[in-house]
């Protein structure tokens, strides 16, 4: 929503309320009392959280500009798990909610103060009458549907249950609602129909999807790995896991320098590119054990945060190029939606397979009462002989993770040989 609100609120104002509610729900989720409130307190943190600012600076410095935005995204991307992992292990988990807070008033009072963009005209009641009510209320709960039953399907309930065939069904047929509502109904769609006329820019939209299910399935599991198999701390989980976002940070940065600097390059021979090395590196990575050296490690996470990290913001700048200048903000937000959307695709699918695997693996096992999934610290209280049962049965629902991501990165492959020659416009 936050690109159609930003056009018609203006990106000013809706940047500030977007960091306004994220701090709000950071703030409840240091206070939360149980898991409950938690949840829902997460919540209003990710309404604040999916707020995005329309681009402010001209054509020809997009790609250094964002390319500088996706650097600080990444430099927080490894400092969030050091920082968190220190928070846990030596103060309260609490504090990697509260630490938001001092920084967010920084930047709310940058934006009050220094960030100067023009306001759109029209009285507060017409601005409202924009807004996309009826899109958004079909989408979202589709969208819950979708992802509920790809959450459920295996672990909860079996894949012919009546559960999970009718949230399935109910999300594809709102979403197929939602599609005739923004093309026949709605006067300003939160979703601009025509931007799916445009094969590629539908092809970027999906190259975002799989670089957002490739690139935080790693994220999420691999330092869980390390917890697991190699049995780091939090902390130390973090550090093992700073060379793929280092890795990526540095390659962010320097594929929109390079696109900021000439215009002769094709996006599209940049993502055939990184695809092909996350190939190589998703199936590196399959080969991992609980014997496999460090320096195996490195060298494997830094080659895929090479393929994920190339294209990572190139495929924003692609859209941004292939499309009229009325409709940028809706599909740049768009095409964040897509990440997300594969984000939580991702994670789902890959959090089913594991426990799937890992569930049937240790219904085999004899192990002791006090031992639990829940907690990677029971892992090393076991006796030798059953410890090493469990990490190889660990080891083995991880490789399932890690063939889902292998999947995707062919995917993303593919998808890259249907966007056109598309290539940066710095006139």
């Amino acid at each position: 929503m936050y690109g159609k609100l930003s056009d018609i609120f203006g990106p000013k104002v809706t940047f500030l309320f977007a960091v306004i509610i994220f701090l709000l729900g950071s703030f409840l989720c240091g206070i939360a009392t149980n898991m409950i409130s938690f949840i829902i307190y997460r919540a209003v943190a990710g309404i604040g959280g999916g707020g995005i600012l329309r681009e402010i600076v001209s054509v020809k410095d997009q790609s250094k500009f964002q390319g500088l935005v996706a650097l600080c995204y990444t430099i927080s991307s490894i400092a969030g798990p050091l920082l968190g992992g220190v928070l846990t292990d030596y103060i309260s988990w609490r504090w990697c909610f509260f630490i938001n807070l001092p920084t967010g008033a920084i930047a709310l009072t940058i934006i009050i103060f220094l960030l100067h963009l023009p306001k759109p005209t029209g009285s507060l009641f017409d601005k409202f009458k924009r807004i996309d009510i009826i899109g958004t209320i079909i989408m979202m709960p589709s969208t819950i549907c979708i992802l509920l039953s790809l959450n459920w399907v295996g672990s909860t309930y079996a894949w012919n249950s009546p559960v999970i065939i009718v949230l399935l069904c109910v999300g594809i047929l709102g979403y197929i609602i939602f599609g005739l509502v923004e093309n026949y109904i709605v006067i300003e769609p939160i979703v601009p129909p025509n931007l799916f006329k445009n094969l590629n820019v539908v092809s970027c939209f999906i190259i975002n999807f799989f670089i957002g299910a490739a690139f935080f399935s790693y994220i999420f599991y691999i330092p869980y790995y390390f917890q697991v198999i190699k049995a780091d701390s939090a902390t130390q989980s973090g550090i093992d896991f700073l060379p793929y976002l280092l890795t990526v940070s540095i390659f962010v940065t320097l594929s929109a320098e390079l696109f900021s600097r000439t215009d002769k390059i094709s996006f599209r021979s940049v993502f055939i590119f990184a695809s092909l090395i996350a190939i190589v590196g998703a199936g590196l990575i399959i080969m991992w054990n609980e014997n496999t050296k460090y320096i195996e490690l490195i060298v494997c996470m830094i080659i895929n945060g090479i393929g994920i990290g190339l294209p990572i913001q190139l495929v924003i700048l692609c859209v941004q190029c292939l499309i009229e200048r009325k409709d940028i903000a809706s599909a740049t937000t768009l095409s964040f939606f897509f990440r997300n959307l594969g984000t939580v695709f991702g994670i789902s699918i890959s959090g089913t397979a594991f426990n799937n695997k890992l569930i049937q693996l240790l219904s085999n096992l004899n192990l002791p009462s006090y031992f639990s999934t829940q907690s990677v610290y029971t892992i090393q209280s076991l006796p030798p002989n059953t410890r090493s049962l469990v990490i190889d049965a660990y080891v083995l629902a991880f490789r399932i993770i890690f063939e889902l991501v292998l999947l995707f990165t062919v995917l993303l492959f593919i998808t890259s040989m249907f966007v056109g020659n598309v290539k940066p416009k710095h006139k």
